[in-house]
């Protein structure tokens, strides 16, 4: 019986999968250094990086190339290799937002201090996703001065993809509150009890955990005021004072997970939260009275 030919993709593979870990340092170390530096004056690269146009860890292909150099040469090497992508990053960035110009803003100055924060955060940033919420970023400082604070960029600055997408899941149930801060409604205080309105619990632990949510729900009282589908409504009951609470609970986003959302774009930019809201919506509905805002009960909400 003939053995079956393999595709070379499958069998580039199969090899990728099999790769030593040695060769998989000297492929990270060329990727973020230059090189994998030895002690004993060599530098050892992999000259098979960027054969493959793939984001896919598995594609690790590592063909070696060693060079002798003293220590202020491989010093520099490094050096001139880190500099190097911390400028295109730079430039990936700013690309970004030159795209998303195109309005006239604010004549106040950003604050130079955050600007410089700014800078040295997004130079280590070379993942386009995450790019794109440092371009925001910067985009919201030039259109609105102290918007985001430096503790947000340090946040997102340490913060993994997979934690963004964690993050987007919670927001997907999120209603924005009459101060203009995010927040999710809650049907019981326990985080470790069945919630009939909010079902990613495991997430929200890590959001919180991570500080992008307050730990502790509030009281859902009579006469709060938040936005839903472009209105702004209150919490009345025919029965319960005003200031009282109705059995329900909201849990608050913290400065930096406010900030968050906005760099994503806001509610808006998340299509699939319309339905998640809509179950809550619907849900709340059945045991709470709302009533739409007028104007000048909601200006006086906001002052409030």
């Amino acid at each position: 019986m003939r053995t079956p030919r393999l595709h070379s993709a499958q069998i580039n593979k199969a090899k990728s999968n099999k790769i030593g870990t040695w060769s998989k340092l000297v492929a990270l170390c060329t990727h973020v250094l230059g090189g994998y530096y030895r002690s004993n004056g060599t530098i050892v690269r992999n000259i098979a990086q960027g054969k493959v146009n793939s984001a896919d860890d598995e594609h690790i292909f590592v063909e070696t190339d060693v060079q002798f150099a003293s220590i202020q040469e491989r010093t520099h090497s490094r050096f001139r290799h880190l500099e190097t992508q911390r400028q295109q990053n730079i430039e990936s960035i700013l690309s970004i937002v030159s795209s998303l110009l195109g309005e006239k803003v604010t004549m106040k100055a950003v604050d130079p201090d955050w600007a410089m924060v700014f800078f040295n955060y997004a130079q280590d940033v070379s993942n386009q996703s995450l790019q794109s919420l440092w371009a925001r970023a910067l985009l919201s400082e030039l259109r609105h001065p102290n918007s985001i604070s430096k503790r947000s960029l340090s946040f997102l600055y340490h913060c993994d993809l997979w934690e963004i997408n964690a993050f987007k899941k919670v927001a997907h149930y999120a209603f924005i509150g009459s101060n203009g801060h995010p927040f999710i409604f809650r049907s019981t205080a326990d985080a470790y009890r069945k919630d009939d309105i909010f079902n990613e619990q495991r997430l929200l632990s890590h959001c919180i955990i991570a500080g992008l949510i307050h730990q502790d729900p509030q009281n859902l009282l009579v006469g709060f005021s938040f936005a839903y589908d472009g209105k702004p409504y209150k919490v009345t009951h025919d029965m319960t004072p005003l200031g009282q609470p109705v059995g329900f609970y909201v849990q608050p986003f913290s400065k930096t997970g406010s900030d968050l959302l906005k760099l994503m774009g806001g509610l808006k930019a998340i299509p699939s939260s319309n339905m998640n809201r809509r179950v809550v919506w619907d849900y709340l509905c059945d045991y709470l009275d709302f009533e739409v805002v007028e104007a000048a009960q909601e200006d006086e909400a906001l002052v409030g």
